[in-house]
């Protein structure tokens, strides 16, 4: 019987003889060392699993995207043109008459506000006309100013005045410039929001193309982009770009190759860019009430502004005002309505649910009663009678759903400051003689925001379904302003002429708040640790 066969090593600088005599490779994955991942992380790959989830979270961007660019999207006044204004420039004839004639019979300190009122009108007349005129209203310019330093009369005042005669807009030739009538008309905070979506697009985009892996540098870098450059584009739009009245009506202006069949026309223009539904949110149109959702325009022919006229792809209401532009600016209302309200109250029960669960003892005990009598009362009837009395405006409406709705998020974080109070790195920082708030803010509550968004998630819904239902009962937003539940109340009494006044805010209704709810029931489960992995 023979020994069995033995495999010794080979001796060392030798071949391998087998297979079991060579070294086995280094476990790469074992040896390779992987950086921590982060709670916010995990959750991020776990939301990113449900598919669901990312659709309505893509259908969410899309409503607030159009909501922030509804004045680009939806106006009567052009993105751009290129042309003549006659109409701002017999404006500023008629403001200057009546600023002459004012400033003669005010005190000094009144009368130098309304010289300088008219100068700035004269600057902009100027701008707007050819070499010899504006020279012209340079001299009237500069005769104002030498008079006024020593008081403008009435006999000076009405000779100023008759010099502009022999400047009117039918005596001058204009010069063709480009004009942004929707930008000029926009508001500080329209600036903000429309460069923080601007960049939060682009990021995206940005982050979907890109194949490279996001560092923690280049996630503070775009943080800080994004806390910084929005905030400097609404400070140089609030310095450079002034706030002014514009009633120049845009659509009566016609082609210069028209312009002899229209003389008198507002603007000529040389060529011009209208938004995509070139319709006002109250711009009336009675030749068109009631008017089904369709592709055909309502101009009639021969008036100037039927070049102008577009489709009403979602119909009319009552006094013909185009629905899809008040779809779209009632999104704002709804939006802003839900965003608002909730930042208000959940900054509210951070700080109280903070405070009851850090503290304990009297303090808790104190907040805790406190937070049961706020319960007591029904949100809905609660919020009913403080509009009623506050009178119904979309500030007051934010305000009384945020003070109503902060005692579910002081509960959530009162319960996350119970839990984690006895941890560790709490400890730890106690021991280390950190102050209460450094312990508050900087070390809890950073872990116990999870549950927190989830509730502002489904809190976002809950608030736009209050503002539709208060809208709905006609204690929300004022006329001329929009809102889906406006929209909806007015389709109320025309719900067999014209349904689609129901349907489409409807629609958007449960959309947007169904799209809310998924992402919610989403994050939560994401946030769970014992649900990770289960799909």
């Amino acid at each position: 019987m023979t020994a069995p066969e033995t495999f010794a090593p080979a001796p060392p600088g030798d071949p391998p003889r087998n297979v079991f005599d060579a070294p086995a490779p280094p476990d790469v994955a074992a040896t390779t060392p992987r950086p921590e991942e982060s709670q916010w992380t995990l959750v991020w790959k776990e939301f990113r699993k449900r598919k669901l989830a990312v659709f309505v979270s893509w259908l969410i961007l899309v409503f607030v995207s159009l909501a922030i660019f509804a004045p680009l999207l939806a106006n009567d006044r052009p993105l751009a043109y290129r042309g003549a204004n006659r109409f701002d420039y017999a404006e500023g004839v008629r403001s200057v008459r009546v600023l002459l004639r004012r400033a003669a019979t005010e005190p000094a300190e009144k009368q130098q506000e309304l010289v300088a009122d008219a100068a700035v009108w004269l600057d902009r007349m100027a701008g707007a006309v050819s070499r010899v005129p504006a020279n012209k209203l340079a001299g009237l310019r500069e005769r104002l100013d030498d008079t006024a330093e020593g008081g403008l009369s009435a006999k000076e005042a009405a000779s100023l005045a008759e010099t502009l005669e022999e400047l009117t807009a039918d005596r001058v030739t204009f010069r063709s410039r480009w004009g942004f009538p929707v930008f000029a008309s926009l508001r500080e905070l329209d600036a903000y929001f429309l460069t923080l979506i601007t960049l939060c697009l682009t990021l995206i985009a940005a982050r979907v193309v890109s194949t490279r892996h996001w560092g923690r540098r280049a996630v503070r870098r775009i943080a800080t982009s994004l806390l910084i450059t929005p905030l400097a584009a609404t400070l140089l739009w609030w310095l450079f770009v002034p706030d002014r009245v514009d009633r120049t009506p845009y659509k009566a202006g016609v082609l210069t190759v028209d312009a002899e069949r229209a003389p008198r026309a507002p603007v000529l223009y040389e060529m011009v860019i209208w938004p995509a539904v070139p319709y006002a949110l109250d711009e009336l149109d009675l030749r068109g009430v009631y008017k089904q959702p369709g592709w055909k325009p309502t101009g009639i022919e021969g008036d100037p502004a039927a070049r102008w006229d577009a489709p009403h792809w979602l119909g009319t209401d009552k006094i013909g005002r185009d629905v899809l532009s008040r779809m779209l600016w009632g999104g704002r209302v709804s939006l802003s309505v839900g965003l608002v309200a909730v930042g208000i109250y959940v900054a509210i029960g951070i700080i109280v649910g903070s405070l009851a669960g850090f503290f304990r003892g009297w303090v808790d005990m104190f907040i805790s009663r406190i937070i049961e009598i706020v319960i007591v009362f029904p949100a809905f009837f609660l919020i009913l009678t403080i509009v009623a009395f506050l009178g119904p405006s979309l500030m007051n409406i934010m305000v009384v759903i945020g003070l109503t709705g902060w005692t579910g998020v002081a509960r959530l974080i009162r319960g996350e400051f119970l839990r984690l109070a006895d941890q560790e790195f709490v400890l730890a920082g106690r021991a280390l003689g950190y102050s209460a708030p450094r312990l508050i803010f900087r070390h809890i509550l950073p872990n116990a925001m999870a549950p927190v968004l989830v509730a502002a998630t489904f809190g976002v819904a809950g608030a736009i379904l209050t503002e539709s239902a208060l809208s709905f009962l006609g204690l929300g937003i004022t006329v001329p302003t929009p809102s889906w539940g406006a929209i909806l109340d007015e389709g109320r009494d025309a719900l067999r002429i014209a349904p689609w006044l129901i349907y489409l805010p409807g629609f958007a209704i449960f959309a947007t708040i169904m799209s809310y709810n998924l992402a919610g029931e989403a994050l939560r489960d994401a946030s769970d640790p014992r649900l990770r992995g289960s799909r």
